[in-house]
């Protein structure tokens, strides 16, 4: 007999967990959430220690996805703009419990780890 308590199959995860389980993507999508629009060194910025690379590769992704809206600007020296989408937002309306939780318990699961990682600053 299949337990009904939980109805969620993990299966509907498939086609958005390479995405969101990128290093720096919820972090992205979390900042991206804060403001209307952000530039690349703004991004960058507020995300702490995301390389310029990996924070391009992770970018082209979420926009690839569909996550993220990236604008740019036919300007002198250009001007590009990335932003949520309405589905990036609903993402990041999901995942702001992990976000509390993670928040509640960084310590704890801090602790687990490394002495030099435990010093990193949060994102």
């Amino acid at each position: 007999m299949e337990d009904e308590s939980d109805p969620l199959c993990l299966c509907c995860l498939r086609g958005i967990m390479p995405t969101i389980a990128k290093k720096w993507a919820i972090c992205i999508i979390s900042e991206l959430g804060r403001r209307p629009s952000m530039r690349f060194s703004e991004i960058m910025k507020d995300c702490g220690e995301i390389s310029p690379k990996s924070l391009a590769d992770v970018l082209k992704d979420l926009q690839d996805t569909g996550l993220i809206l990236r604008v740019s600007y036919g300007e002198i020296p250009p001007r590009v703009e990335y932003s949520l989408t309405e589905h990036g937002r609903d993402l990041r309306e999901a995942l702001t419990p992990l976000l509390r939780w993670a928040k509640r318990h960084n310590q704890l699961y801090m602790s687990y780890r490394k002495p030099s990682f435990a010093q990193a600053p949060d994102p």
